[in-house]
């Protein structure tokens, strides 16, 4: 039995399946769910506010390198606590000494980036639907190379 690191089976296997600039989404339990079958969602929600959003990007931020995020610019306007503890989370990762990007962009693409499929020829290989009950505690992770 798996002791640390992602215990879910399905986030361990989209992490492993990974590659360079793809994307996985972690949003709160009002994000909505694409309606096609190129993203595969796993929704770890067990209660109100349970799992946090937070709590799952730093376990999946454990074994998935990464080169960028990508925030709703409502994220700091209306839940600046949640935008606060993904800066301080994202400031906490050594990308082989290259600060990580941030990007900031408005909800409804950052929604439609999800439902239309990809953006940019980047895959969305994953979206993990949270309990967390904030509004716009969204991120998107986007995978880089661990050298």
């Amino acid at each position: 039995m798996k002791k640390k690191g992602i215990l879910n089976p399905e986030i361990s296997k989209i992490v492993a399946n990974m590659g360079h600039g793809d994307m996985l989404y972690i949003t709160d339990r009002g994000f909505p769910i694409p309606r096609h079958d190129m993203t595969k969602v796993v929704d770890v929600s067990v209660g109100v506010g349970l799992p946090k959003v937070v709590d799952v990007v730093k376990v999946i931020l454990e074994e998935l390198e990464i080169e960028k995020v990508i925030i709703a610019e409502e994220t700091e306007k209306i839940s600046p606590h949640i935008y606060k503890e993904f800066m301080d989370i994202v400031k906490g990762i050594n990308n082989k000494g290259n600060p990580i990007e941030i990007e900031i962009i408005p909800h409804m693409t950052f929604k439609h980036m999800l439902l239309n499929g990809a953006l940019e020829g980047k895959e969305v290989k994953g979206m993990v639907r949270t309990g967390e009950f904030t509004p716009f505690a969204n991120i998107i992770l986007v995978s880089g190379v661990p050298f």
